[in-house]
């Protein structure tokens, strides 16, 4: 049987033919059981099944903060050390606390704010408010940098994180 998708809306479709064909074999699965003696006719005039999908991704548009937090969350869970960062974040340091979440997602195509961080941050149950985050960043100059995909870790901010979990002093 030959289905015909039309698209009616932005990413949503109807599939015409879909729902006598799915009215046709759970009748026959019902006769093949003994619960039916007949099969009945398919309708004429069947409404059109709405299957909504996604909308393609545009090319420039900025993640969804959940999908940033998401990204991120999934990239910690597949870092060798994911264990001494959340511990580390749980110090009341809030430069490494704001660069924390940069240096998980500083090889991915994704935008960190401060929002992103403090929810981070809430997954872990450590209160950190996102002007907190903010203001950590643009008060100690050189550990990050404002791009126009957000906020970016530098060399000097890879070398701090780095040095408080493995326990030495960054310079």
């Amino acid at each position: 049987m030959a289905f015909k998708a039309q698209q009616v809306k932005k990413g949503i479709f109807d599939i015409h033919g879909l729902e006598e064909y799915v009215e046709r074999k759970v009748h026959e699965v019902m006769k093949a059981l003994g619960f039916s003696g007949k099969v009945p006719p398919p309708a004429k005039a069947a409404k059109p099944v709405v299957v909504k999908t996604a909308a393609p991704a545009k090319k420039g548009v900025k993640a969804e903060p959940g999908d940033a937090l998401a990204t991120v969350l999934s990239a910690l869970d597949g870092h060798a050390k994911k264990a001494v960062l959340v511990k580390a974040g749980k110090q009341k340091d809030q430069l490494l606390r704001s660069l924390i979440p940069l240096y998980v997602a500083r090889n991915l195509n994704v935008e960190v704010s401060s929002g992103v961080t403090s929810k981070f941050w809430a997954k872990f149950g450590v209160k950190y408010a996102a002007p907190n985050a903010a203001k950590a960043l643009r008060e100690h100059v050189g550990y990050a940098k404002r791009t126009k995909s957000g906020n970016q870790i530098t060399p000097n901010g890879v070398k701090y994180v780095e040095a408080a979990i493995s326990g030495k002093k960054a310079a």
